[in-house]
């Protein structure tokens, strides 16, 4: 039987692929030289961390929270990661090929043509992404979250037994290993690391199963966490910031949805979703080759809010495109077998 839908968690998710795509369309104007951050469109930051940690926060809690709902019933390990197997690779290979012929068409040579061949490796497991900062690849499109994204998945059911058996447990060894990650890890970026993204995992998995509503007396707590990070502005590590700010933010979130929960805000957010993940796919391409023909020194804010609106239009379409597409060949690839 299909479960029906959670508006929050489109809700939370359309808000974190507006925040993911505001990211990668700002870094642009703080890249510059000097950097122009009052181009930037709405904001760079959230309650003093960076916009992008922030979407990529919401992410996690969310995909918690999906599969935990998806899931809460009972798993067939072998159906779960087949059905997210097919989730993952098949629009990321598509998109990828499609991407590296164009830009190899555009640069006149092969994106990534200095890595070792066996290198290739990483991407067709969609990981280049996440390796690219300290080994040649031959990344693309996909980023180091999707690496995360589907070493989540491997992790899931491991966390659900958790969940679901010993509860307490779980939280007390996420909790121990989050803080070994955070005090130990030096030399990586410990915020693409799974492992320190499990409080905020776990979190999404435990707030579905225990089915309980945002109330306003908790919605103004983590409306005040947010404020007071903003207005003390802590030095210690953005990675701690970001878990309990993240938190923080989904609650907030859930509770303003249910005062958003009408007719074309619900049709706005479930089309966002639907198409996430190819947003997700083509949005860095576009934006990079889109804003690479504008002299970004000379535009207006004004300018940069219109460009913005411009390339978010150009994004839909690209993963309207690449959604069909996929449907279209996963529908006719089992077709040909069958004849």
């Amino acid at each position: 039987m299909k479960k029906e839908r959670l508006f929050y968690l489109d809700f939370v998710r359309a808000i974190a692929v507006v925040s993911i795509l505001m990211t990668h369309f700002n870094a642009r104007f703080l890249y510059l030289t000097p950097p122009m951050p009052e181009k930037a469109v709405i904001t760079t930051t959230v309650s003093n961390i960076y916009i992008g940690a922030w979407g990529v926060s919401l992410f996690f809690i969310i995909s918690g929270a999906a599969l935990m709902y998806v899931y809460q019933e009972k798993i067939e390990i072998k159906k779960f990661y087949k059905k997210r197997f097919l989730s993952i690779y098949p629009m990321f290979w598509m998109a990828y090929i499609i991407a590296f012929f164009y830009l190899f068409y555009t640069n006149k040579m092969i994106p990534g043509s200095g890595a070792p061949k066996i290198n290739f490796l990483y991407t067709i497991l969609g990981m280049d992404g996440m390796v690219a900062a300290y080994i040649p690849t031959y990344y693309i499109l996909g980023e180091w979250f999707l690496g995360a994204i589907i070493l989540m998945y491997i992790l899931f059911p491991l966390l659900r037994v958790g969940v679901k058996k010993q509860p307490i447990l779980t939280v007390c060894l996420v909790i121990i290993v989050y803080v070994l990650m955070i005090v130990y890890v030096k030399k990586v970026n410990v915020s693409i690391i799974i492992l320190t993204r499990l409080p905020e995992i776990l979190f999404g998995m435990l707030f579905v199963q225990s089915e309980k509503k945002v109330n306003w007396k908790m919605a103004i707590a983590a409306l005040l966490v947010l404020v007071v990070n903003e207005i003390i502005s802590p030095s210690f590590p953005e990675a701690i910031q970001t878990t309990y700010v993240g938190i923080a933010s989904f609650i907030l979130l859930v509770y303003i949805s249910y005062w958003l929960k009408f007719g074309l805000c619900i049709n706005v957010c479930n089309l966002i979703s639907k198409y996430s993940y190819a947003i997700f796919l083509v949005h860095h391409v576009i934006i990079s080759e889109m804003m690479m023909t504008f002299d970004l020194t000379q535009i207006s804010r004004e300018y940069s809010y219109l460009l913005f609106v411009v390339i978010c239009s150009v994004i839909a379409v690209f993963a309207w495109g690449l959604y069909r597409f996929h449907a279209y060949v996963m529908h006719q690839v089992p077709q040909l077998f069958k004849k």
